[in-house]
């Protein structure tokens, strides 16, 4: 049987190389394109504009420091209850506390929140959406004195 690349010619190695250029130009377009659309990369919207912001938030977060406010989170049942403690002690009340329960993974998934107080210095909310897992809790104070909280939670 007569072997088709001897002589190797011109044309042959041609063939070879458009072949092995092809075949990685369509898998890196491929890939290229199954990354787009599963995570599209930006996780925060219009994170350029934040970015431009950003002195603005660092002085929320001095403030908010100044306060000396801390918060707890705990999850009972499908409900997320925060509670807020001033400096000296007393609860925090009064506040507008808004928020987003955050899947890790899929943003599709997350879940605005609207918490209401349940009693002076506790809030809470029923979940609204379904899943377990690891997710992250971002709250803040919608109006009056600034607070923001971050906290990871277990769904079982």
């Amino acid at each position: 049987m007569r072997n088709p690349f001897n002589p190797l010619r011109g044309w042959h190695v041609l063939i070879l190389i458009l072949v092995f250029f092809g075949v990685t130009i369509g898998v890196n377009a491929t890939f290229v394109t199954l990354a787009l659309r599963t995570h599209p990369g930006e996780d925060v919207p219009r994170s350029y504009v934040q970015g431009l912001n950003y002195n603005e938030t660092l002085d929320r977060r001095r403030e908010q420091e100044a306060l000396g406010w801390t918060a707890r989170v705990n999850l009972v049942e499908r409900d997320v209850v925060v509670a807020i403690v001033a400096a000296d002690g007393n609860p925090v009340s009064g506040l507008d506390l808004a928020g987003t329960l955050i899947h890790p993974a899929d943003t599709s998934r997350d879940c605005p929140l609207a918490f209401a107080e349940a009693r002076p210095g506790v809030y809470r909310v029923t979940l609204p959406c379904e899943g377990q897992g690891d997710w992250r809790l971002e709250a803040h104070n919608r109006e009056g004195a600034p607070f923001e909280m971050v906290s990871e939670l277990w769904l079982p």
